[in-house]
């Protein structure tokens, strides 16, 4: 081994830490975890009651101008290639869960709550503690 030092590349360290926070979420939520190895386009398996969901993680990225939006990118996956994203908000310490039709080429989502929001923008918005793993669980399994 030599001492020199190689530098990492910052976006897949984030990347890495984003599987890392999912995976550690998907075990609270009764799932057993599996990791892929090779050129797949999923990250994670999450096996929940012998359902198995590919996962494709996502470190969300914050706005600039409004710190309470996050957007993840979603274009270039099908139904056919991945069960569901989730997205890693770093400041909240969240992991949100979309189901792969629900997304476009990007799915946002805020970091609020309803309380903030008059009743119109809230029948709008896309909360980011709406989009649970319970949630995309259970839209998968109804379909």
């Amino acid at each position: 081994m030599g001492s020199k030092e190689k530098v990492r590349n910052p976006g897949h360290v984030d990347g890495e830490l984003a599987e890392f926070h999912t995976a550690a979420d998907l075990v609270d939520h009764n799932c057993r975890v599996s990791y892929t190895h090779g050129l797949y386009k999923y990250d994670l398996i999450a096996d929940r009651a012998d359902e198995l969901l590919r996962v494709q993680v996502k470190k969300a990225s914050q706005d600039t101008d409004k710190e309470w939006k996050y957007a993840i990118p979603t274009g270039g996956y099908t139904d056919d290639e991945i069960d569901l994203f989730a997205g890693y908000a770093p400041e909240p310490d969240k992991v949100f869960y979309v189901p792969v039709e629900e997304t476009g080429s990007e799915f946002r989502v805020l970091n609020k709550t309803g309380e903030d929001m008059n009743e119109s923008n809230r029948e709008r918005a896309k909360l980011i503690d709406d989009y649970s793993f319970e949630r995309a669980f259970r839209k998968l399994a109804d379909e």
